[in-house]
């Protein structure tokens, strides 16, 4: 969701890692809890990896393991990460002695849950299915199972609530949702593993901050249900977005400017300050309009909302709702009060700042300069040596794209990667890591237009201009010989193909 005072947009250097709590004896004669163990499974996957830096390259295999449990209707839910890009998928339970195979039914990487199926019906003999139970209180115990690295025993453990907030999943690196966070150690390996309480599932363990210490996070009750109620049609929708930006309400010469004179302290209210096409928002809301309220909930200065006795984002309210469902919002413009229902919906806003894990990379190669879309992948591989060398505008593009109104809809900047050494190309570094803007005097929208326009200006142009934002210098080509010469350095370099695009 698109969160009021920059909240979607914070970043974390955060690691997608298992909770692994501090050891705790059970029982063994606790009948209804070994029941609860013998429907967690361990997973381990055989997945791809695609290099973002030699785009052109076939992907590596890495094997990795994790955790999921069985719930109803023979489903296994995991971890979106713990399956993303597999290619083979072998499971089983505590007490079987051998493994199954499995599939990937439905995945959901903005929040990273994933169901598996199994074909043998033998696997689930013996199993009961774990329900989901509410959320729990803080300050209160829960019981992680799962298979941390180092070991293929199952693994019983305990944390305690500490607290419960929305925050980012690591795993697309845009997305925010409520999450539960526990007192806990950190290890990889029990991703996807349920946190018990009262027998039932109460989380599930998916990632940690590398910065904290013993800080662990569980995906919330909340999350799970809409995630199954999403696929319950036989499909995967996904997250809408409300889609403003904001910034609080708090004095009163702010209210005096708005002319809001009907609000009087304690404040409450976010100010609009812009709203992002084809959002929730767009359907009615304008900069400058105050929102009041959201589903009947009001909204405190700091855009907060109480739900269960608890503040939350007032996006909280809308993360939780279905495409087409609408969202009654309460708001003042021009010092009236006004009162709307939008219809809520899907916007392609953030997709560039979400990690993908299944398609291959887009790039092309022009007389040697690699030319790829500035996503997250791309940012990952590159972002710490880009840093390094000071090339700022690249990340004030990424990061403020929406803030400074850089966003265009379906628009990716594309950007000039690196040089792959040629005489064709002699004394060209001055091009790299430049943000394309246009070529031959057409603007660039993204990588697909990109493409287009130079395969256009190789058919019907003596040259290709490639100029570039905030540069004076463009890059030239000529269209004659350009082929011999891309097909020289794909020989040289061992490259299939000069260019790779996503299905549009």
């Amino acid at each position: 969701m698109v969160g009021p005072n920059s909240f979607r947009f914070r970043f974390y250097s955060a690691l997608v890692s298992v909770l692994l709590f501090s050891s705790v004896a059970l029982p063994a004669e606790d009948a209804a809890f070994r029941s609860i163990t013998e429907s967690v499974v361990q997973i381990n996957v055989e997945s791809t990896v695609f290099s973002y830096r030699d785009p052109w390259s076939s992907p590596s295999l890495q094997g990795s393991g994790g955790t999921g449990f069985i719930i109803e209707g023979n489903r296994i839910l995991t971890n979106a990460h713990v399956v993303s890009g597999a290619v083979q998928i072998r499971i089983k339970r505590p007490t079987q002695k051998q493994d199954y195979p499995a599939r990937v039914k439905f995945i959901a990487h903005d929040c990273d849950l994933a169901i598996l199926e199994v074909a043998d019906p033998g696997f689930f003999k013996g199993a009961t299915p774990l329900k989901i139970g509410p959320q729990p209180e803080l300050n209160t115990p829960v019981t992680v199972l799962g298979f941390p690295i180092g070991g293929n025993r199952l693994s019983i453990t305990r944390g305690v609530v500490s607290r419960i907030d929305m925050d980012v999943y690591a795993h697309s690196g845009a997305d925010a949702h409520r999450i539960i966070q526990v007192d806990a150690a950190i290890n990889p390996g029990n991703s996807g593993g349920p946190a018990i309480q009262n027998g039932k599932v109460i989380g599930v363990a998916f990632q940690a901050i590398s910065s904290g210490e013993n800080l662990g996070y569980l995906i919330p009750p909340v999350v799970i249900n809409r995630f199954l109620k999403d696929v319950s049609d036989g499909k995967y929708q996904g997250y809408v977005e409300f889609g403003v930006l904001d910034t609080p309400v708090l004095n009163a010469a702010q209210l005096q400017a708005l002319d809001a004179k009907d609000l009087k302290p304690p404040f409450t209210g976010v100010q609009v300050y812009r709203v992002i096409p084809g959002s929730t928002a767009d359907k009615g809301l304008k900069p400058g309009d105050v929102l009041l309220s959201i589903n009947g909930h009001r909204i405190t200065g700091d855009g907060d909302v109480e739900m269960d006795g608890a503040l939350y984002p007032y996006v909280e309210l809308v993360d939780h709702v279905f495409e087409g469902d609408p969202i009654k919002v309460e708001f003042l413009r021009n010092g009236k009060k006004q009162i709307l229902s939008l219809p809520s919906s899907r916007t392609d806003v953030l997709d560039f700042q979400r990690r993908s894990y299944e398609a291959p990379p887009q790039y092309m190669l022009l007389s040697g300069y690699l030319f790829q879309p500035l996503d997250a992948n791309l940012m990952d591989t590159m972002g710490k040596q880009w840093s390094s060398d000071g090339r700022v505008q690249i990340f004030y593009r990424y990061h403020y794209r929406l803030f400074h109104g850089f966003y265009r809809p379906g628009g990716v900047d594309v950007v000039l990667t690196r040089r792959l050494p040629h005489s064709s190309n002699a004394y060209g570094d001055r091009y790299l890591v430049q943000i394309v803007d246009s070529v031959n005097g057409k603007d660039v929208l993204n990588f697909h237009e990109f493409i287009r326009l130079i395969q256009e200006g190789r058919k019907n142009a003596e040259r290709i201009v490639i100029r570039f934002k905030d540069s004076e210098v463009p890059l030239v080509l000529e269209s004659q010989g350009l082929d011999s010469v891309d097909a020289e350095i794909q020989k040289r370099y061992g490259i299939r193909s000069n260019y790779r695009e996503a299905k549009q």
